[in-house]
């Protein structure tokens, strides 16, 4: 046990620190804007600005190499806010998102007892701490689940499809990462966030989707892609199949309809009581979590994906969605 946390206190400390956790109930949905149109402006954009970078460095070819070069410049435009493009617009206010300030939010009565990284001094001012909300189509999501996507995604992917580990492996390690650095334990933010698990699924299958060299892991009839091609040893892209961040957000990502649990029962207890204060102050509105169970029922279909090579039959629902609403996370035995 004491050698377990030991190793998990270093992890937390080498790490860099990425995890943020956004406040779905502050604010109704209605209130934010639909930015899909924006958003997949960019990512469209971006995937043309590095095909034309890597073409004029050499193009590309059937080799390892050349996809590796392709997802590595890639990542100039998917990844998390220090990196990627795509999102550091998003958080620069380029396009619309709403920003909720960490002491108007359901977080903050937040002490580092219960989460470090929202709980301290100084972390109103941080982008690490309180994400920025963003509306695509229906959904509205922590601008912190995009850099999952594309960040843990694509860990995820390479895992999987590049160097062949079976999916169940994957995903255990997603949930290790966000059970000591990415948010779920007292050194990070406190909250063992399920949404950034189903986001981190989401954004495997978004990189499988780049060049779709195999069927989507939901089944052949979620395909997308491939979003570009090598064809005559240049990269093109696909005007047929443009990206559209609506095939990879979804309810699962929203952290009001797929509820996390958090490091400490004080934690867990301080965020029930947030929610009942709230509650006494609306009208019609209702506090829960999850807010729309049928929508999450709903969604979870899709995921009710038997996982090949699974010695238990799992599926994939399994490990990224909360059917139990908000509490303490098990460290242990959570899965």
């Amino acid at each position: 046990m004491h050698k377990l946390l030991a190793a998990i206190l270093l992890i937390a400390a080498a790490a860099p620190a990425r995890a943020a956790e956004a406040d779905h109930f502050t604010l109704p949905d209605a209130e934010l804007v639909d930015i899909t149109a924006e958003v997949n402006r960019l990512a469209n954009d971006g995937l043309r600005a590095a095909i034309d970078d890597l073409n004029a460095q050499g193009g590309c070819d059937d080799s390892a190499k050349s996809e590796e070069l392709l997802y590595d410049r890639l990542t100039d435009v998917f990844s998390n806010h220090k990196k990627g493009q795509l999102v550091r617009a998003i958080i620069d206010g380029d396009v619309p998102r709403t920003v909720i300030p960490l002491k108007e939010s359901l977080y903050s009565e937040w002490s580092i007892w219960n989460g470090f990284l929202l709980g301290r001094r100084g972390a109103a001012k941080s982008p690490l701490a309180l994400s920025p909300l963003i509306k695509i189509g229906d959904v509205v999501i922590g601008v912190d689940k995009l850099e999952h996507m594309f960040g843990m995604g694509q860990r995820y992917f390479k895992g999987h499809y590049l160097n062949g580990k079976p999916l169940v492996s994957v995903l255990k390690g997603g949930i290790f990462k966000e059970k000591t650095f990415l948010g779920g334990n007292m050194l990070a933010t406190g909250v063992f966030s399920y949404a950034d698990l189903a986001a981190n699924f989401n954004g495997m299958r978004f990189w499988n989707h780049m060049l779709q060299k195999r069927d989507d892991v939901l089944g052949a009839q979620h395909n997308a892609g491939p979003y570009l091609t090598c064809s005559a040893g240049k990269w093109t892209a696909s005007a047929e199949r443009p990206i559209d961040l609506r095939t990879y957000v979804d309810a699962t990502m929203q952290e009001s309809i797929n509820c996390s649990k958090f490091a400490t029962a004080a934690g867990a207890r301080k965020f029930h009581e947030g929610l009942a204060a709230m509650q006494a102050k609306s009208g019609a509105r209702i506090f829960s979590c999850p807010e729309n169970p049928g929508l999450l029922d709903d969604t979870a279909r899709k995921y009710e994906v038997e996982i090949a090579g699974d010695s238990r039959g799992s599926t994939v629902d399994h490990w990224i969605i909360n059917r139990e609403g908000n509490g303490k996370v098990s460290y242990f035995n959570e899965f």
